[in-house]
Parts: C-alpha cells; structure tokens; sequence
C-alpha cells in the first residue's frame, strides 16, 4: 500500500498520482489552498474547480488532510464550508467566463421604441 498523501503539503507531483486528479487540476489544488487556506473537510476540495465529485471516496483512502507540521490543531480550525457556493460552482457550465457574457450586451443596448 502506497504511503498517504497530505493534500495541505503535497506538491502538484504528488497530487498527481492520485486517482482521478490531472496536472492542471492539481494546480488548481495548489493554487486553491495558498489563496483559501488550508483544507480542513474533505468537502472543501469540492470548491476547486473541475474537481471529480465521484473519486472523492477513493481519494480518501489513498490522502489524509492533516495540518501541516507546526501548525497547532486549535488553530487548524475549519473554515465554514457554504453550500451554496458549491451548489452555485457546480451549475457554471465549463466554458463560462466573463467573455461570454460580454457577447450578449449588444442585445441589451438595443434603442427602445
């Protein structure tokens, strides 16, 4: 059995040996916890974008989300996890941007009659 990985210390190397993570996904791993923290719920990883919802069981066999060394467990306390933020994130189609909707405004600036 391979040893677990601590997805608060791990490199985007070790992520990727992870069931169902990419290189560019664990990037946004990475990029996701040095701009929010450290993760403290399993659910939490739900927030980083694209992340495979159905291979959350087999990562947790395979990963732990301990605090890194240093870091006391009183003040590795859980951030509060919102479920509407995760419901509104996994309702945004893949191509959605801002560009997109910046294409529709010429409907919008049509003269009244």
């Amino acid at each position: 059995m391979p040893e677990t990985i601590n997805i608060n210390t791990a490199g985007v190397k070790q992520l990727t040996q992870l069931p169902g993570i990419a290189k560019n996904l664990a990037y946004r791993i990475v990029n996701h916890r040095s701009r929010h923290g450290y993760f403290t719920h399993w659910e939490e990883l739900l927030e980083v974008k694209e992340f495979p919802r159905d291979a959350l069981a087999e990562i947790k066999q395979r990963a732990n989300i301990l605090p890194p060394p240093g870091i006391p467990k009183e003040e590795f306390g859980p951030r509060r996890l919102k479920e509407s933020h995760l419901q509104r994130a996994a309702k945004k189609p893949k191509g959605y941007s801002k560009a997109i909707r910046a294409t529709r405004s010429p409907d919008r600036l049509k003269p009244g009659a």
